[in-house]
């Protein structure tokens, strides 16, 4: 299986020859678990969703497509006997490259003790975002019970859907009567003054990690204040988190703060496209007013009605479709025009990204097997970003926070967190 990539895709794979562009989650599973099991409900997986396993390869007249020939299978690290910390593996496993030009987009790694397994699955974020990684593990939970389910093997149609070809017809309408963008027609940004770029090492960036399971009772907690609150859970915690910064940073920076977060474009896509495994996700983000005052509550309806006004407005997935419709025409070597441009990347302007996926459809129980904790998405954050990954999975919420210890001050980091946890353990 073949395809262009598309521009969307094209510069996620350019700057991720610089430095890491992956997250990871891991997964608690009890059971008695051989690397053999693992490893074919792996291969099962990967032939249902085989854009997990595409290798990049660029033509001479600049071209660049994704292929599923001559990728080698999953890489699967067991470490048998373990008796380490699982968020040093993820960090490590978050700090090396991928080879884009070999592939495949996605590897593993099995932490085992006994009975208990922490499989700890690594995505190339080129390929798929947090929803579509939990689709690919959802679908490797229910190979790894039942080795004899069947394979629904997609053909060269469906393997590797693009955000910009699968906009529901209505919202397509709407984006398009909402006018060209200016790089359609003015294509000055174009004209870049090439500059000679010296050779730099991928970098491995000191991961700082820490993360919180919170019981069913404190959970549920979380989820009756955002209730009498008339908020989702995903505004009320943002909003306790969000209040954690301020109370660092307020008294020196002010307390108008920022949080940024994933939007998943899948429900504004055509039917089906909520089980789609690839990249539909963009991001917002919202300013608040975090004066010491102000109640979670209300910080919570600045954040809800701030995302959903701009969600709905289609004015995000607009972008998104615009970028990769008229971007990079008439460009003849794109990677040339994303290194020498003058705007590089996503803004660090906001406290955090708060990637919430809200509650799972994952079961507990998988034939002999038992999922017990799902950590993630967990992203390997640069350039001074600070992420936090949330899954609610059987009535309780799982939560970590990831940045550069170089970029942000570990003592402030583990502070926050533990505002942020005595917080949520007091509601």
């Amino acid at each position: 299986m073949k395809r262009e990539t598309s521009a969307y895709e094209r510069v996620m794979f350019h700057y991720s020859n610089k430095g890491p562009m992956y997250f990871a989650f891991k997964l608690n599973i009890r059971g008695s678990l051989t690397r053999e099991q693992v490893s074919e409900a792996l291969i099962k997986t990967a032939d249902e969703y085989p854009l997990a396993t595409v290798r990049v390869e660029k033509l001479a007249d600049k071209r660049q497509f994704i292929t599923t020939d001559d990728v080698p299978e999953f890489t699967l690290t067991v470490k048998a006997n373990f008796t380490g910390e699982w968020s040093d593996e993820v960090v490590t496993s978050l700090q090396e490259p991928f080879d884009n030009e070999k592939g495949p987009m996605a590897r593993f790694k099995l932490l085992q003790s006994g009975d208990e397994n922490s499989l700890i699955a690594v995505f190339h974020h080129a390929v798929c975002d947090g929803v579509g990684a939990l689709i690919f593990l959802e679908e490797f939970m229910k190979f790894l019970s039942n080795p004899a389910k069947s394979i629904v093997i997609p053909d060269d149609d469906s393997w590797a859907p693009m955000l910009h070809k699968v906009i529901h017809p209505d919202n397509l309408k709407t984006i398009e009567g909402f006018g060209l963008p200016e790089f359609a027609t003015d294509k000055g940004y174009t004209q870049i003054e090439v500059k000679e770029q010296e050779p730099v090492n991928f970098p491995c960036l000191p991961f700082a990690l820490q993360s919180v399971s919170l019981s069913k009772e404190e959970t549920s907690r979380v989820v009756l204040r955002a209730k009498e609150s008339g908020v989702t859970v995903h505004a009320y915690a943002g909003a306790l988190i969000l209040q954690c910064f301020a109370e660092e940073f307020g008294p020196q920076k002010g307390y108008t703060r920022t949080i940024q977060s994933p939007i998943n474009f899948r429900p504004q896509l055509v039917e089906g496209a909520e089980k789609m495994f690839g990249l539909f996700n963009g991001l917002v983000t919202a300013e608040c007013d975090c004066s010491l005052q102000r109640s979670t509550a209300e910080i919570a309806h600045q954040i809800k009605e701030s995302f959903q006004s701009t969600i709905s407005s289609l004015k995000p997935l607009s972008g998104y479709y615009n970028f990769m419709e008229y971007y990079l025409d008439g460009v003849e070597d794109p990677e040339l025009l994303y290194e020498n441009r003058e705007e590089r990347g996503t803004p660090m302007n906001y406290d955090f990204s708060f990637s919430n996926l809200g509650r799972v459809s994952l079961e507990q129980k998988y034939g002999d097997f038992i999922l017990e904790e799902i950590y993630g998405p967990v992203f390997s954050a640069a350039k001074g970003e600070r992420v936090i990954g949330a899954v609610t999975f059987q009535g309780r919420l799982f939560m970590t926070l990831i940045y550069d210890s170089a970029c942000f001050d570990h003592e402030i980091g583990v502070r926050i967190w533990q505002n942020v946890i005595k917080k949520i353990k007091n509601l």
